[in-house]
């Protein structure tokens, strides 16, 4: 009699040691995914800004491409659209070293524009550094 409480005390604690062991990363996993949901602007704002990150890469990669065929008309076309994306971009944007980055980005505004007047390969070499940095810039940044 004794070895069967015995017994039956062993497979209830081993019942609830595997319930606790099961239960408790789902319930870990489960708060986290409601804290996730309880602010879904903070998503949003985040994925915004991985497609205006993106949009800014594509604008200086149409602009190299555009350049490397001498078009351009449609070069400087994609460049005056990269910088208006890239100032809205820079006004938007809450990261301070992130800020930083884009407002070094900006800077090169004037010398890029006076290359692109000139119409010659040299707007090419020029243009190629801005869009290096602006991949390097925006590939690794986080969502919020």
């Amino acid at each position: 009699m004794k070895m069967i409480r015995i017994h039956v005390a062993l497979w209830l604690v081993l019942l609830l040691v595997g319930l606790g062991v099961g239960f408790i990363p789902e319930y870990l996993k489960n708060r986290e995914l409601r804290a996730e949901l309880e602010n879904p602007q903070k998503t949003i704002d985040g994925l915004n800004l991985q497609i205006q990150l993106g949009e800014l890469r594509d604008t200086a990669s149409l602009a190299l491409l555009e350049l490397s065929r001498q078009n351009f008309g449609l070069a400087r076309d994609h460049v005056n659209d990269y910088y208006g994306k890239l100032m809205n971009l820079t006004d938007a944007v809450q990261d301070p070293a992130l800020k930083k980055s884009l407002q070094d980005l900006a800077a090169t505004r004037d010398s890029i524009t006076q290359n692109l007047t000139q119409t010659n390969a040299a707007s090419l070499t020029a243009w190629q550094p801005v869009v290096v940095k602006t991949f390097d810039v925006t590939k690794n940044v986080k969502q919020n």
